[in-house]
């Protein structure tokens, strides 16, 4: 089973999670476009490289950031250890690529 950051961080901070309605969502659960980069959902396993996206002002909405910096995260180590080749930006960005021209299915 794939775990995402907010499980392995059990942040509660995901669509449903125990401390939303205390402390807001996350963005990374919320960021669609990274659904399944490194079989994660949405931005499970792309928390570092979302991060990385948001003004400065939001990264601190991050779940991530709330503890410490993400090369300083666990959960980050452990991506890059298991996808040395894979857990990289330009990797992510080449993804996000092909996700916007992936074409949209019709209901």
């Amino acid at each position: 089973m794939t775990t995402n950051c907010w499980e392995e961080k059990q942040c509660g901070r995901e669509p449903g999670g125990a401390l939303i309605a205390q402390k807001g969502p996350c963005p990374v659960p919320l960021y669609t476009l990274a659904d399944g980069f490194l079989g994660g959902h949405n931005g499970g396993r792309a928390c570092t490289f979302i991060v990385s996206l948001l003004p400065p002002e939001e990264r601190a909405s991050a779940c991530s950031q709330k503890q410490y910096a993400c090369d300083e995260c666990p959960f980050h180590h452990q991506l890059r250890r298991q996808f040395p080749h894979s857990f990289n930006p330009g990797v992510f960005e080449k993804f996000l690529q092909h996700t916007h021209s992936r074409p949209v299915a019709l209901a």
